[in-house]
C-alpha cells in the first residue's frame, strides 16, 4: 500500500531532522563563505557570536515541512519501484536507483523554498538583522525577486536530490542484502545500512550542495551569482577544487545518525503499516 510509504516517510523524516540541524547550520555556513574556515572554527564562531541558539538557526521551516518532504519522497519512491516491478517483472538495483532519482526529483518542489528561507537564516551571524525570522526571510524574498526567487539554486538542488537519492536508496537496500536481507534486518543493521547511506550519497553530490548553498545564501538585491554555471567558475577561482569539498566532515557527522534514525523510523512504520493492512484484508 502506497500509503504507508508516505506515512513512515513522513514521521522518519521528522525525526531525523531535529537530530542533525546544528551539524548542518555549521556544513552550509562553512559552504558558503570562505572566512569562516574548518568546522572547529565555525563551531567556535557560531557559539561566540550567538551562543547555542546559533547552531538551531533556520530550524522551524525543515521541521515543519520534514514530514511533507519525505512523506513525498518515500511515497514517490514507493509508487515507482511499483512501476518498475510491474514493467520490469522483478525489482532490481537499476530500478531502485530509477525510483531513488525519481522521488529526489518529484520533493524539489516543497524542498527548494525550504531549503532557501533555511540557508538564509543559518547564514546570517549575529549583528546581521537583514530577516527576522523564516517568515519574514520568506516575504522579503518574494518582494525583492518573486516567486523565482524561492527556487534559486533549482538546478544544482534537482543535480543534487535527484542522482542523490538514487544513491541514496541503492545503498541503503545494498547494505541490507550485504546484512542478510530485509526479512532478516536487525536495528543494528538498519541503523548501519540506512547512515552509510547518507554519508555517501551526500559525498557523491557534495560539490552540487556547495554551489546551491552560495547560490541560496546569496544577497536578495545585488546577488554574486547568474547561474550555477557562473557559481561554479567564481567558486573555483576562490579555492581550487579543494573548495567543492568545504563542509564534508560536518556533513558526514550529520548524515549518519539523521540518516540511520530515519531509516529505522521509516522501516519500522513501514513493517507494521504493511502487517495491519494484510491483517484486514485476511479478515
Amino acid at each position: 500500500m502506497s500509503y504507508c510509504d508516505f506515512l513512515a516517510g513522513c514521521v522518519g523524516g521528522s525525526a531525523g531532522i531535529i537530530v542533525g540541524h546544528p551539524l548542518d547550520t555549521l556544513k552550509v555556513r562553512q559552504q558558503s563563505s570562505s572566512a569562516i574556515g574548518n568546522l572547529w572554527n565555525a563551531t567556535r564562531t557560531t557559539y561566540k557570536l550567538e551562543g547555542g541558539r546559533g547552531f538551531f538557526k533556520g530550524m522551524f521551516y525543515p521541521v515543519i515541512s520534514a514530514g511533507a518532504i519525505n512523506s513525498l519522497f518515500f511515497g514517490v519512491y514507493g509508487v515507482a519501484l511499483s512501476k518498475y516491478k510491474d514493467r520490469i517483472g522483478r525489482t532490481d538495483y537499476s530500478g531502485i536507483f530509477v525510483a531513488g532519482c525519481v522521488g529526489g526529483v518529484a520533493q524539489l518542489g516543497i524542498a527548494c523554498p525550504i531549503e532557501l528561507i533555511k540557508v538564509k537564516m543559518q547564514t546570517q551571524m549575529a549583528g546581521q538583522d537583514r530577516f527576522r525570522s523564516s517568515w519574514h526571510c520568506t516575504i522579503e524574498t518574494l518582494r525583492c525577486q518573486g516567486i523565482r526567487g524561492l527556487y534559486r539554486g533549482l538546478v544544482p538542488h534537482a543535480w543534487r536530490d535527484g542522482p542523490g537519492f538514487g544513491v541514496y536508496m541503492l545503498i541503503y537496500e545494498l547494505g541490507l542484502d550485504l546484512l542478510g536481507g530485509r526479512e532478516k534486518s536487525t536495528t543494528s543493521g538498519q541503523l548501519l545500512a540506512g547512515g552509510l547511506a547518507g554519508v555517501i550519497c551526500w559525498l557523491s553530490v557534495l560539490p552540487f550542495d556547495v554551489v546551491k548553498s552560495r547560490l541560496q545564501a546569496d544577497d536578495l538585491e545585488k546577488p554574486k551569482y547568474r547561474n550555477m554555471a557562473h557559481c561554479f567558475r567564481l567558486t573555483y577561482r576562490e579555492g581550487g577544487l579543494s573548495i567543492f569539498t568545504r563542509g564534508w566532515f560536518a556533513m558526514s557527522a550529520r548524515a549518519f545518525p539523521v540518516n540511520a534514525v530515519t531509516f529505522y523510523v521509516y522501516e519500522f512504520l513501514l513493517q507494521n503499516c504493511n502487517q495491519i493492512n494484510k491483517c484486514k484484508l485476511s479478515s
